[in-house]
């Protein structure tokens, strides 16, 4: 069948509201991506293999070959590659959440109440390469008022959220922004080593080191235009 917007979230609603209340990322999160990957379900992947996020490799040892689009250094490409192919919708969204509490790099995304905060952070955490990802994720969330899915897996009203404004960093700084910035650091290959908060000297440099790839002023400091070269708006 094919799905409207309406009977995809229909469809969608109680399978991450469960999956909410059982792994702690958010709903709005998942149904937003799910929606988004998946072509409101009607993609030839979702379709074919009840893949919802175009999460590749195989599933109990079931896959299928696709054609997808990526982005390397900003420049649209089409390629073929193995995804995960499902019994149900079920198991897609079950398996999307394993992956955000498997991985370190995701870690951030754990008990997340802020949805706009988890928008970010998942595009930072690099699941998706398309530059506008996080403002294209809020928008389908604010758009279908998916943030009251939240409230109900965790019973009680979540309202319409915004972003506390991001702060700079700097070495010698310890907090969890730090600590998410190691993880990503490490997580797209310029190591910094811990993962334990602190802003030192091996961060600093792998900092430095990010910038130059970005063809920022490198100067060790996540300021303004450091955030927005991950495509954080800040």
């Amino acid at each position: 069948m094919a799905y409207t917007a309406e009977k995809f979230l229909e469809k969608i609603k109680p399978l991450v509201i469960a999956d909410m209340k059982s792994t702690g990322i958010l709903a709005s999160l998942t149904a937003a991506q799910a929606f988004i990957e998946s072509g409101i379900g009607n993609s030839k992947l979702t379709e074919t293999a009840n893949n919802l996020f175009g999460i590749k490799g195989s599933y109990n040892g079931n896959s299928v070959t696709m054609k997808t689009t990526e982005y390397y250094n900003g420049v649209k490409k089409t390629v073929y590659a193995a995804f995960r192919a499902y019994p149900s919708w079920i198991e897609s969204i079950a398996d999307h959440s394993g992956l955000f509490n498997r991985l370190a790099r995701y870690s951030n995304l754990r008990g997340l109440t802020n949805y706009k905060l988890a928008c970010e952070y998942v595009h930072a955490d690099g699941y998706a390469t398309a530059p506008d990802y996080a403002n294209t994720l809020m928008g389908k969330i604010n758009t279908y008022r998916l943030y009251e899915w939240d409230g109900e897996a965790l019973g009680k009203i979540i309202p319409i959220q915004t972003v506390p404004a991001l702060p700079t960093l700097r070495k010698g700084d310890r907090n969890d922004y730090v600590l998410h910035w190691q993880k990503y650091l490490n997580a797209v290959g310029f190591f910094c080593g811990n993962e334990d908060g602190i802003f030192g000297e091996n961060t600093e440099i792998a900092v430095k080191d990010l910038q130059v790839s970005k063809g920022i002023k490198a100067d060790g400091i996540i300021g303004k235009a450091t955030w927005n070269s991950i495509g954080i708006a800040a």
